[in-house]
């Protein structure tokens, strides 16, 4: 306000101010939840009449962190208790692209066999446990252009979603938002995600119809992962060169050998045994699998990536997450909610303001003659 308006305001001002107008807005997405909840099947299925179908649309999502002192002073709280929450994030990316006849890159390219954005990543494996790697990462395509070989789709646009509701409610929120800028009749539809399984169960019960593509720097990451430990000549460039073409399954082979040489890991081993490794790539690429045609995804003009939705949760991040930032769970939501529609290109906020003085009261209405 200093900066943009001269004007010297106090923070717990604008903190109410931005609590209400925030509320509002969230008000406003419960409303149109239930209303979304309300039609049948077929109209879900079709889109808003409203809003023109993207050539080429895209949903995706990851989530991030931020603390909430929901628990602060509460004596019977658990002792495990944690203040760092998780927020959801998602994107519907408006793409555009050529249909291929065939795949456009079946070669394997060369600097994703050294890539450092993989290397990072499977260190990171190392460190979760392979659950939701790219908390903090940016693996986004570190080589610009047409690095993967062939021309990916051009983002026309970008729509983001963010709350700290649970994943049910969350995935109502992102269903709708997709019904409203009309992805369910984009003439190509895709899901693109790293391997959480809160992505997946949201795929599948509302965007069962879009393709599923499991973000490829976090498969190769755990071929690198895995690459680490097998003695001698590292695998990784022939595992990557198969994950790339689409043979995932001569992968979990080759690592099912690697296992019953070294042995299958202890009970409570730790994320950085050999064996475990092993193991956990072997279950990555198991319960992926299915989602894993790259070679296909090329064909249709579709992402392999999820560097999008990764930037996005960085942007989120930079308002919401800090070390000294604490915020109670109402404040926090109509936050998320304003930076959302802050990044959004369509600008939701232009349309509120419109909608917001339309509803006020105690004011007179004049007509000008002309």
């Amino acid at each position: 306000m200093r900066e943009l308006a001269e004007v010297s305001t106090s923070s717990q001002c604008i903190r109410r101010v931005v609590q209400r107008i925030g509320g509002q807005r969230v008000d406003e997405r419960a409303e149109a939840v239930e209303r979304f909840k309300q039609m049948d099947l077929p109209k879900q299925q079709a889109g808003s009449k409203a809003a023109t179908p993207p050539e080429i649309g895209v949903i995706s999502m990851d989530g991030g962190r931020y603390q909430r002192r929901d628990h602060f002073g509460d004596k019977d709280r658990p002792s495990d208790t944690n203040h760092w929450k998780e927020d959801k994030v998602g994107c519907l990316l408006s793409m555009r692209g050529p249909l291929h006849e065939n795949d456009p890159a079946p070669d394997f390219p060369e600097w994703l066999a050294s890539s450092s954005a993989v290397a990072e990543l499977a260190k990171m494996t190392g460190k979760t446990g392979g659950y939701e790697l790219s908390r903090d990462s940016s693996q986004q395509d570190s080589a610009p252009g047409e690095a993967f070989g062939y021309k990916r789709p051009e983002l026309v646009s970008r729509e983001v979603i963010a709350s700290g509701d649970h994943a049910e409610s969350f995935g109502w929120q992102l269903a709708t938002a997709a019904w409203q800028h009309g992805f369910p009749a984009a003439e190509r539809l895709a899901f693109v995600a790293d391997g959480a399984h809160v992505n997946w169960t949201i795929q599948r019960k509302h965007f069962s119809h879009a393709v599923p593509i499991l973000d490829l720097m976090h498969a190769l990451s755990y071929a690198h992962s895995a690459a680490e430990v097998v003695e001698g000549e590292t695998p990784y460039p022939r595992w990557a060169a198969w994950i790339w073409s689409g043979k995932v399954a001569r992968v979990i082979e080759e690592l099912r050998i690697v296992q019953e040489r070294i042995g299958p890991p202890p009970p409570e081993p730790s994320a950085s045994d050999p064996r475990q490794r092993i193991r956990r790539a072997i279950t990555y690429y198991e319960n992926h699998r299915w989602k894993m045609n790259y070679p296909e995804y090329r064909r249709l003009g579709l992402p392999l990536t999820s560097s999008h939705i990764e930037s996005t949760i960085k942007q989120i991040a930079a308002r919401v997450k800090g070390s000294e930032k604490f915020w109670s769970r109402p404040i926090a939501e109509a936050i998320l909610q304003l930076r959302s529609d802050h990044l959004s290109d369509s600008k939701p906020l232009k349309t509120f303001w419109l909608r917001q003085q339309a509803r006020q009261t105690g004011t007179n209405t004049y007509r000008h003659a002309t």
